[in-house]
C-alpha cells in the first residue's frame, strides 16, 4: 500500500481519525498537508513526518481553496484527498433540533465535502487522476434515534461520493467512502451516548471499539494503487456494527 511520490491532503487532521490517517499516509511515503480548524493541533500531527500544517475552516470556500493551494505550492500537486473533518450532534428528538443546529451539522459534514470536491478535482486532473476519500459513518446504514441531522448529513455525503465516483471515473479520479463504527476518538463522547467508551465497544460483534489506526489503514489502502480498480465503494470499518 505504497503512497510513494503522492501528495495527500487530510481535513480534520488535528486529532482522532484525521491525525492517524495523515501519519499513516506519511508512513506510506506520501507528502501530506494536514488541515484543521486548530493550527496548533495540525502542527502536532505533522511533528516528525514530512507534512505541512494549515489552518482551515472547511465551510469557508476561501479556506478550502487555500488548503488545496498549499498542497500544490508546497509539493507540486495533489493526488489524494481525505475529507474527514466532521462534527457530532447531541442526541435529541427531531422536534428539538434548532435550525442553527441543523444547518451547522449539514454544513460541516456534507456541504464542506461539496466545496472540497470542487477544489481538489482540478489539481488531480492535472496529475492524470487521483483518489478522493470521505469519512461517513456506519450510522448512515444503521440509524439510531436522536441523531437525525447527523444521519442525514452522512447519508448525503455517501450519495454525493458515489455520484462523483461515476462522474469522475473517465478522468481516473476514484471516490470512495469509509464508514467507521463507534471509534475511540474525542467525537464519541461528544455524542453523549451515556456509556463509557469500552462499554460501547463490548456490545459490538468484535467486542471492541474501532481505533483510529483501523480507519487509517483502510484509507491508506483506498488511496493507494493497490485499490486502482476500486471506486464508488462504501467500506465499513465498524467492528461488525452493521451486522447487528
Amino acid at each position: 500500500m505504497s503512497l510513494e511520490g503522492k501528495v495527500a491532503l487530510v481535513t480534520g487532521a488535528g486529532s482522532g481519525i484525521g491525525r492517524a490517517t495523515a501519519r499513516a499516509f506519511a508512513s506510506a511515503g506520501a507528502k501530506v498537508v494536514a488541515a484543521d480548524l486548530d493550527l496548533a493541533r495540525a502542527a502536532e500531527t505533522c511533528d516528525g513526518i514530512e507534512a505541512t500544517p494549515v489552518a482551515a475552516d472547511v465551510c469557508d470556500p476561501g479556506d478550502v481553496a487555500r488548503m488545496v493551494r498549499t498542497a500544490v505550492e508546497a509539493y507540486g500537486g495533489l493526488d489524494v484527498f481525505h475529507n474527514n473533518a466532521g462534527i457530532p450532534e447531541s442526541v435529541k428528538p427531531l422536534a428539538e433540533i434548532t435550525r442553527d443546529e441543523w444547518d451547522r451539522v449539514l454544513a460541516v459534514n456534507l456541504t464542506a465535502f461539496f466545496l472540497a470536491a470542487q477544489a481538489v478535482v482540478p489539481p488531480m486532473r492535472e496529475r492524470g487522476g487521483g483518489s478522493i476519500l470521505v469519512t461517513a459513518s456506519i450510522i448512515a446504514r444503521r440509524p439510531r434515534p436522536g441523531l437525525s441531522a447527523y444521519i442525514a448529513a452522512k447519508t448525503g455525503v455517501t450519495g454525493l461520493a458515489r455520484a462523483l465516483a461515476l462522474e469522475l471515473a473517465p478522468e481516473r479520479i476514484r471516490v470512495n467512502v469509509i464508514n467507521p463504527g463507534p471509534s475511540r476518538t474525542p467525537m464519541l463522547r461528544a455524542f453523549g451516548l451515556g456509556a463509557e467508551d469500552d462499554a460501547i465497544g463490548e456490545r459490538l460483534p468484535l467486542g471492541r471499539l474501532v481505533e483510529p489506526h483501523d480507519i487509517a489503514q483502510a484509507a491508506t489502502y483506498l488511496a493507494s494503487d493497490a485499490a486502482a480498480a476500486v471506486t464508488g465503494t462504501v467500506l465499513n470499518v465498524d467492528a461488525g456494527r452493521d451486522l447487528t
